[in-house]
């Protein structure tokens, strides 16, 4: 008892900075996922991965990642089951700056998939960090 009220201070400071590290997590529900594009590339060379760029087709067919898939955001839906055939794989998500990627991944994770991550800042970060690009 007396290691409790003399640790008091310490005490709480354990339980603050736990919840401070889960709070982001809470903030975003727990279903935001983003990594960097490195982290990405990191990411995809240890693991099978199917990429899917949200963009329309015409950005799509001028600049995209090799081996991407185009399905514009809100053709999610229509073609889940044609994503969920590639779900043991980590599925990555892109856009140009990734806040469309960021809202994919949200509809993903909704319509039944865990493994799936979104590139922060989408093609124009991947391209800063001079990454390649395809447009074949």
């Amino acid at each position: 008892m007396d290691f409790l009220l003399n640790s008091i201070f310490l005490i709480i400071l354990v339980i603050l900075s736990g919840l401070l590290l889960i709070f982001p997590n809470i903030l975003s529900g727990g279903r935001s996922k983003t990594i960097t594009p490195r982290n990405s590339v990191l990411m995809m060379n240890r693991q099978p991965s199917f990429l899917i760029d949200v963009r329309g087709e015409k950005d799509f067919k001028l600049g995209h990642l090799q081996n991407a898939t185009s399905i514009k955001l809100e053709e999610i839906p229509e073609k889940i089951n044609m994503i969920k055939r590639h779900s043991k794989k980590l599925i990555v998500v892109y856009c140009q700056k990734g806040i469309r990627s960021e809202q994919a991944v949200k509809i993903l994770i909704k319509l039944g998939l865990d493994n799936v991550v979104s590139i922060e800042g989408g093609l124009n970060a991947w391209i800063n960090e001079q990454l390649p690009v395809t447009n074949k």
